[in-house]
């Protein structure tokens, strides 16, 4: 199985805590993402590939970071309302990370799938 780049598109996100705490690797990268940016949605450029979901800021500068979410690690997709730009809400153990977007149907049938297909191969 190839790891090459499946999409890339420009969005806007916005990360939501849900719970205390969560005991994964993208639980404690949203949660510093979190703390950088605040509660504000942030552009920038999100990448998705057959392991992983990662989103560079587009205001990125020295000491700002990309946000790297695991995709096994990803316990649900959901699609919320709108009409021109929606958001599609990737949940983890602890937070939820809403992806502001066109097309957001499509991607979070593309996110769905593979977070099914990366959690098959984990076990």
């Amino acid at each position: 199985m190839s790891y090459g780049v499946l999409s890339s598109k420009s969005v806007h996100v916005l990360v939501e805590t849900v719970a205390a705490t969560g005991a994964t690797a993208s639980d404690a990268a949203l949660l510093r993402f979190q703390g950088a940016w605040g509660s504000t949605w942030v552009a920038g450029r999100l990448t998705t590939t057959t392991l992983h979901l990662t989103f560079m800021p587009t205001r990125a500068a020295r000491g700002a970071s990309m946000l790297t979410v695991d995709l096994r690690e990803v316990s649900g997709v959901e699609v919320g309302g709108g009409r021109v730009s929606r958001a599609v809400g990737v949940r983890t153990p602890a937070h939820v990370l809403r992806i502001r977007c066109l097309g957001a149907p499509a991607l979070a049938e593309q996110l769905a799938a593979l977070a099914r297909e990366a959690g098959a191969r984990r076990r």
